[in-house]
């Protein structure tokens, strides 16, 4: 048992790190897009790392959850679409939503880890 209470530990807090490394990589994105698209491009790319990332760990230790499966759903959609984000973001009207949406998104998820990581301990 404490095994894999340890385990469940410590592979949520590695979720949770991979989330923010997502949330940095969304906030360099939005920061660089309209002055310098290859940065963008840059750390859109290694967004879409991190997400596969939090992707590859939790398929690996706990799949199932059916709120990060609907996180997952919904931001594989989003990396597929790319353009259409980079798009957006670019126009100035956009921008905000399109970002608040996107981090809301990815904090609900990280509170819902935190709150599992809680329950873990």
């Amino acid at each position: 048992m404490y095994s894999n209470t340890a385990n469940m530990i410590k592979q949520t807090t590695n979720l949770i790190n991979s989330l923010n490394k997502l949330k940095q990589n969304l906030t360099f994105v939005k920061s660089y897009v309209t002055s310098d698209k290859i940065l963008a491009i840059y750390f859109l790319s290694n967004a879409y790392s991190d997400f596969n990332l939090f992707k590859t760990i939790y398929l690996s230790v706990t799949p199932g959850d059916q709120k990060i499966d609907e996180f997952l759903q919904e931001f594989e959609k989003f990396f597929v679409e790319v353009n259409k984000y980079l798009q957006f973001i670019s126009e100035d009207s956009m921008e905000d939503q399109l970002h608040k949406e996107i981090m809301l998104s990815i904090n609900e998820t990280e509170m819902y880890l935190l709150n599992l990581l809680d329950i873990y301990r």
